[in-house]
């Protein structure tokens, strides 16, 4: 095949130049503004911060007062140890407003937050509402803390001017911007025993306080741990005062022992702001921040109405995107689906610090392992959605792809930024990091021994799914057509329409899609040239091909390859240098058709017709060919890993090294045995997809009620060990499943298009059925679900592909 290389894209590039590239830039200006501010620290309950390094954060904490030691259990990052009975986004749309509900019943409170943003100069302003209530049996209240601080260069002071704490400041990239944090007047302060309220050095009654530090500013992340040291240092002289007034060592008013003393307000130099409101029942109070643009000012008193006015538009465009009220969904199905997606949105981060990098690849399994030191890298920034927000709020590769094939639905401007973000971290060798762990607050939540990343290890290439469909709409449909998916840099004042209606979608294709061919030739050149396997031996002396080379993914150990994706699923032990891995050689497949399409976009072969055979369809064919001719084994009539042996006749001094092995399939039916089939390289007159579809539909193999099991109950693995991908049931693998029958056998004539239909209508009802039923019970989406009964396992909530329940819902792959 020939890869159209990055000369010939540059060229290409360079003669398409013409004014729509001045569009282009305004475009991306304009989005860039959109976007620069917003929740893009889902670790956080609550926090904000622009898309900026060394900038300014902000953040949400709060603790109940009822028990003193409560104080060492603030809420502020995600934590599955916090046992939330709720929390994540029921609406998000992505841009300018979102809302959640965070119940949690261990400290005593409900709050909901509303943010709302305007656009303007340096990023606009932007206002959080947050009201809630202290639970029943709660009597003391609760503390709520609001905090900002600025990591970098800057200003910032603050004051408690008449109830309300007053904030200003200046950065080179905000400008000058004020903070308001304005507590309602109707917010209950916490009971307090009249023989403790005239305590020399103890203020009470406030309705807002505040104190100020100066924090190293790598440090500003560490806000909750800061924090507690000043309310230790400042509850311990409090206690001391209560004892010598009263007496008495009855310290039960959590809000005189815990309250700020708004100490540091009057120095200068501080970077580091925190306010207080200690309530009880039902509280509210607003967070404003406002740039100097006029234009862009939010009022308090309009907080509601432009809430309530998106929260409508939101829902509009929700069912004009994805129609599952025309489908017949009822209103908690569409409720639970609203949620999946918002939680997605809302977990969009924006991460920037060094990344733990080995210069060195790392030695294979049974190497010595000497390596050098690994060292940080130049720090950089990637934008990204997270696959859970208590335990992988960061970037992961492998789960990326899946995210985007729900959010281009949704935004294809957010999207693209994202997928742009990915692709400009690729080194000069086609190589992405599988684990974006950025800076120190990033690896704060990851074990030591994951968290260097090792440029031999690669990782499935799913951001294609988004590219595949851009190419497909381009070279079927025409340019013409496909300006509302692609044109995302515009934006539209409606928010009840897709945010991306065009401003000149044939233009804005072209510009674009040349940089989208690059990455992907390198990313194929990467894998191709870092996973090459050896060349496959023969299954007896008398069959002497295949003579091509095969696929493994590095980074293998005794009972994990993670480079795969599929971590603890079984493959050959022990492992070795001569495997070849069937899931890796459907994805290159795979990938080599992608860089095909997108070469004949480039070189002006658009409209293609789905009944002309082609130049991709000849190299698609040839490449199926060698997958099946090393990884099938008729036999089992199964896809399988392969192997190799040493034959048992070989003798060392009469017989050729070269022929000492002989090739050895190793068969485990499940998730990996499907990848050709998941990846559309089966064609539908294959007799081998009637073996596939067998095993996909037997209850002594893969079907359950529930969904699809990622290794097959016959399996002498299933169950066994770590059982992460040994038994339970994963959504992204069920997705993969349903699109491919969707788009590749149901409607297409062949003598198996019947079993597909029957398998994909009653897995889709299995999947909705069974996460509609966990989330109704627990309020939760959740990474895996367990074969024997449908509950939920694994960590939650997991709003990164198990989201993709929306788009199965809505049957749009």
């Amino acid at each position: 095949m020939r890869i159209l290389g990055a000369l010939a894209i540059s060229v290409w590039a360079v003669a398409a130049a013409s004014s729509s590239q001045v569009k282009l830039n305004q475009a991306q200006i304009k989005l860039d503004t959109e976007l620069q501010w917003g929740t893009y620290r889902p670790n956080l309950y609550f926090g904000t911060r622009p898309r900026l390094p060394d900038s300014l954060l902000s953040g949400l904490m709060w603790f109940g007062l009822d028990d003193q030691r409560n104080w060492q259990s603030i809420r502020h990052s995600c934590e599955l140890g916090d046992n939330l009975g709720e929390y994540g986004y029921s609406r998000h749309n992505g841009r300018d407003f979102g809302e959640q509900t965070m119940r949690d019943g261990d400290q005593g409170v409900e709050i909901k937050s509303e943010f709302v943003k305007k656009v303007g100069e340096n990023g606009g302003s932007w206002a959080v509402r947050f009201t809630g209530r202290t639970l029943n049996e709660y009597t003391q209240g609760v503390a709520l803390m609001y905090y900002f601080g600025l990591e970098g260069n800057g200003t910032m002071s603050m004051k408690i001017d008449e109830g309300v704490a007053k904030m200003t400041g200046k950065t080179d990239d905000l400008g000058r911007f004020n903070i308001r944090i304005v507590p309602s007047a109707d917010n209950e302060h916490p009971p307090v025993p009249s023989s403790l309220r005239n305590i020399p050095g103890i203020l009470t009654g406030q309705r807002i306080s505040g104190i100020a530090i100066k924090a190293p500013k790598s440090d500003i992340w560490r806000a909750k741990d800061l924090f507690q040291k000043e309310l230790l240092t400042s509850a311990r002289a409090k206690a001391s005062a209560i004892i010598k007034h009263t007496g008495s060592n009855n310290l039960s008013a959590g809000s005189l022992l815990f309250g700020l003393d708004n100490a540091g307000l009057d120095k200068r130099g501080k970077n580091l702001f925190f306010t207080q409101m200690m309530v009880h029942g039902e509280f509210s109070f607003d967070v404003i921040y406002e740039c100097t643009d006029k234009s862009a000012q939010i009022d308090g008193n309009d907080i509601a109405d432009i809430a309530s006015e998106r929260r409508e538009a939101f829902d509009r465009r929700f069912e004009a995107t994805f129609g599952l009220r025309e489908k017949g969904f009822d209103e908690d199905h569409i409720e639970m689906a609203r949620n999946a997606l918002s939680s997605l949105v809302g977990g969009i981060g924006f991460f920037h610090g060094s990344s733990l990098v080995s210069n060195e690849s790392k030695p294979e399994y049974g190497e010595g392992d000497s390596m050098d030191k690994p060292q940080l890298s130049k720090p950089y920034s990637l934008f990204t959605a997270t696959p859970s927000r208590p335990f992988f709020p960061r970037g992961f590769l492998w789960d990326e792809g899946f995210h985007q094939l729900v959010l281009g639905q949704w935004d294809s401007g957010i999207s693209m930024e994202i997928i742009r973000s990915w692709f400009n971290t690729m080194d000069s060798n086609g190589w992405i990091a599988r684990e974006q762990i950025l800076g120190e607050e990033a690896r704060s939540k990851v074990p030591e021994e994951f968290q260097v990343q090792y440029p031999n290890f690669a990782n499935p290439p799913t951001l294609l799914f988004a590219i595949e469909k851009i190419a497909d709409l381009y070279r079927f449909k025409g340019a013409a057509n496909v300006g509302n998916y692609f044109d995302y840099l515009e934006g539209s004042d409606d928010n009840e329409t897709t945010i991306s209606n065009s401003i000149d979608g044939p233009d804005t294709m072209r510009q674009s899609l040349p940089e989208l061919a690059q990455y992907s030739s390198r990313l194929l050149n990467y894998f191709q040239t870092t996973q090459a396997g050896s060349r496959p031996m023969p299954e007896n002396e008398e069959d002497a091909s295949p003579a091509v080379r095969g696929y493994r993914w590095q980074g293998r150990t005794m009972d994990h390859t993670l480079t795969s994706g599929i971590d603890d699923y079984p493959r050959a032990r022990p492992p070795s240098t001569n495997e070849l891995h069937v899931d890796l050689f459907a994805w290159i497949t795979y990938m080599v058709s992608i860089n095909a399409k997108l070469e004949s976009i480039v070189d002006g072969r658009t409209s293609v017709s789905a009944s002309q055979p082609s130049e991709i369809d000849a190299q698609l064919e040839s490449h199926i060919r060698i997958l099946d001719e090393i990884h099938w084994n008729e036999n089992k009539k199964m896809y399988c890993d392969v192997t190799a042996k040493v034959r048992e006749d070989y003798d060392e001094l009469e017989d050729d090294e070269e022929t000492a092995h002989v090739r050895v399939f190793v068969c485990h039916k499940g998730y990996i045995s499907l990848f050709p089939m998941l990846l559309g390289l089966v064609p539908p007159e294959s007799e081998k997809l009637g073996h596939i579809l067998d095993m996909i539909e037997n209850p002594k193999e893969l079907w359950t009620d529930y969904g699809l099991r990622s290794l097959s109950k016959s399996d002498k693995s299933y169950g066994k060990g770590e059982n992460y991908w040994r038994g339970p049931i994963w959504l992204n693998i069920n997705y993969l499943v349903l699109s491919s029958l969707n788009r590749n056998y149901v409607s297409v004539s062949g003598p198996h298009q019947q079993q597909a239909q029957r398998i994909y209508s009653s897995l889709r009802s299995n999947l909705i059925t069974n996460v509609f039923s966990q989330y109704q019970s627990t309020r939760f989406f959740w990474e895996q679900y367990n074969p024997k009964d449908g509950s939920g396992q694994g960590t939650h909530p997991f709003t990164g592909w198990t989201t993709l329940i929306l788009p199965i819902m809505a049957e749009s792959y």
